[in-house]
């Protein structure tokens, strides 16, 4: 019913429009997508027998022979996105619209947690045959789907987790680092894919991350190193991941978070940046004022303090298996308003 590529590019763009939540009627359809009626009917009555599209019911209004509308059917294909969080693998079920199904969580089980990454993938198989795609998030440095170095995660390192789970599974499968899912889902969640560049930074037990998006996709480099703050150096010989280690003793926090936005903007110069929530900053604008100190005045990005964290980390994952199944995407967007310095 489902397959990893989608057949022609005529079909993608059927399905983009699709998957934006329109119903329409073929002609409407094809108009939206550039195409010839019969081209677009075909294909349309292809995707109906094939359960990725369902009819709608008759077009509203008098007169002639109402045409059928169509919709996309969003229980076509379902993916799985799995994380870790203090030792447990968390994991969540998501529609092919990029819709919540269900979530839950478990601890490693006996083999470890590639073994529990897949028993979790056939269990909820089972209960959902049209699951299509995965995505592993994980909190260490990863390049083309290959852990190359975690903390406390020290099963993963040095694996080829994407090939593994690809070939065990019989699933497409990404695998991308935690910061890169967060700043994809952060920018999705917020109208940014189509800017420059986008970042976030965030401070949790195991040092600082930060997530970097150029051009609506994450950046990683060869050796996944890119948004590993933790490496830059800091007061003296110690390291910004050192620093944060031993809880920013000695550390005015506020400054310490001002430098990392200020090597974020020397090289990416974003206009927005989102620091996630913690006890260190009381607003995005006393962060503003800290970084006037190694910044310009017009190169001081504004800054946005969120809570949403594990949301846009869970909404990046979700996308990065949307995006094996459907290349171009199609998902709409919410655009959310700008809102000052604003506690999200």
């Amino acid at each position: 019913m489902f397959t990893r590529a989608v057949k022609s590019a005529n079909e993608r763009q059927v399905i983009q429009v699709l998957r934006q939540g329109r119903v329409v009627t073929k002609q409407e359809l094809a108009e939206a997508c550039g195409l010839s009626f019969p081209t677009v009917g075909k294909l349309v009555d292809e995707l109906v027998e094939q359960g990725v599209v369902l009819e709608a019911g008759l077009e509203t209004g008098a007169g002639g022979r109402r045409p059928m509308r169509y919709r996309f059917n969003e229980a076509s294909a379902y993916a799985l996105t799995l994380f870790f969080e203090d030792g447990t693998l968390c994991w969540a079920v998501a529609d092919a619209l990029g819709n919540p199904v269900c979530s839950g969580s478990c601890g490693p089980e006996e083999g470890g947690y590639v073994s529990t990454i897949l028993a979790v993938t056939e269990r909820l198989r089972r209960a959902y045959p049209a699951l299509a795609a995965l995505s592993v998030g994980v909190p260490g440095g990863v390049a083309e789907g290959r852990v190359l170095y975690i903390d406390r995660y020290d099963e993963l390192a040095g694996r080829e987790l994407q090939a593994e789970l690809e070939a065990a599974s019989g699933l497409p499968a990404a695998v991308e680092n935690n910061m890169r899912a967060a700043v994809y889902g952060m920018a999705a969640r917020r109208g940014w894919l189509d800017r420059e560049s986008a970042v976030c930074l965030h401070l949790s037990e195991n040092g600082p991350g930060c997530g970097v998006l150029v051009h609506g996709k994450p950046l990683s480099g060869f050796a996944g190193l890119v948004g590993e703050v933790g490496y830059l150096p800091g007061r003296g010989e110690e390291t910004m991941q050192q620093a944060a280690l031993r809880g920013l003793t000695g550390v005015d926090p506020v400054d310490y978070f001002a430098r990392l936005v200020a090597s974020a903007c020397v090289f990416l110069n974003p206009e927005e940046l989102v620091v996630y929530e913690t006890p260190y900053l009381q607003s995005g604008g006393q962060l503003e004022q800290a970084c006037g100190r190694y910044l310009p005045a017009q190169a001081v990005p504004r800054v946005y303090i969120s809570r949403e964290y594990r949301q846009d980390y869970l909404a990046g994952l979700t996308r990065l298996a949307m995006d094996l199944l459907y290349p171009g995407g199609g998902l709409r967007e919410p655009q959310e308003r700008r809102r000052g310095n604003a506690q999200l």
